[in-house]
């Protein structure tokens, strides 16, 4: 309700995701005068209180990214700019998306704008051959994290596997390391508790149900305990449901794995939840059936729920019930 739409279109490019054919590869930015004309009637609004809860789009920081060669682009049948690797020609100065949020922020009506959508990571550590970009990208991600996020801030890994990433046209798993490196490097310096919130994908062709366990154990000793995360549905127009249909990576014509069945696919998705108490047998009993029993005292070394909450420590929030329960 409180929030502004800047821009359409991704370049991303996932293999799991329409929006590229919705709404197209090419982004589509608002100028800066139709942006804040409608933060100006937002905060018309009678319930309005001076928050803006996002100004976003289908990724949050790719306002304003474009080929510098339009040309080029005309003739590029690539379906993604930033996988394999960031395109050459892709500009991915964030200056603009700086300029709008100072811009949000200054005006008398508004207290703080947040960012509610996606960030894309691998733009942010994308080293570009221009200085000025890569300085760019540098103050828009301290920007982010300091002024611009309500407490959890939205990102996407969507799985530790480099093979299954690869088929995701996502970048690998270190990159995400590496960002959270660079977030809590920047929340100690700010004096900031804030969290990441990652999301993940089990069941997606090419996923194992090892590569679930190992998913577990890698987050685990990152500290998180996931809540935002998601089985793979098959979506018409998406690459990754060819290959969940075909058992073929249709570029390669290589063989792809897909778990297709009810149970097939729940024993994947319980690696998501194994600090939950009524999880763990279940995960034992399956990791022992795939031959990781080694990865058992990895998740359940200790009692995991004795444990202090440190800054980093993503826990789920508890519901209480009866008259006490909040309701959000």
């Amino acid at each position: 309700k409180f929030s502004v739409n800047i821009h359409r279109g991704c370049f991303g490019g996932c293999a799991f995701c329409t929006i590229s054919a919705h709404q197209g590869k090419f982004i589509t930015c608002r100028s800066k005068e139709s942006i804040l004309r409608e933060v100006e009637k937002v905060a018309e609004m009678p319930d309005f209180k001076g928050n803006l809860s996002d100004l976003g789009g289908p990724s949050a920081n790719m306002y304003g990214m474009g080929g510098r060669n339009k040309k080029a682009c005309e003739r590029c049948a690539r379906p993604s700019c930033i996988h394999p690797a960031v395109c050459p020609n892709l500009n991915t100065d964030h200056s603009a998306l700086i300029d709008i949020y100072r811009s949000v922020d200054a005006l008398p009506y508004i207290r703080r704008s947040y960012i509610g959508s996606g960030v894309r990571y691998d733009l942010l550590l994308h080293r570009s051959k221009d200085e000025t970009v890569n300085r760019a990208a540098d103050e828009y991600t301290r920007e982010l994290i300091k002024s611009h996020v309500s407490g959890r801030l939205k990102v996407a890994p969507e799985h530790v596997a480099d093979p299954v990433l690869e088929l995701m046209r996502k970048p690998p798993f270190q990159q995400f390391r590496d960002f959270k490196r660079v977030f809590d490097r920047i929340n100690r310096e700010c004096g900031l508790r804030q969290q990441i919130i990652p999301y993940f994908i089990s069941s997606h062709p090419g996923c194992r149900e090892e590569d679930m366990a190992e998913l577990a154990v890698i987050t685990k000793s990152l500290d998180f305990q996931l809540e935002q995360v998601q089985d793979f549905t098959p979506t018409p127009m998406t690459i990754s449901t060819e290959a969940w249909y075909t058992g073929y990576d249709p570029y390669t014509l290589r063989p792809v794995f897909s778990a297709k069945t009810p149970e097939e696919k729940l024993r994947q998705r319980q690696y998501f939840f194994w600090y939950k108490p009524e999880q763990r047998r279940d995960i034992e009993r399956s990791l022992r059936a795939i031959g990781r029993a080694d990865l058992i005292s990895k998740l359940w070394n200790n009692r995991y729920e004795n444990h202090r909450t440190t800054d980093n420590k993503q826990r789920p929030e508890k519901e209480t019930r009866g008259r006490n329960r909040r309701h959000r």
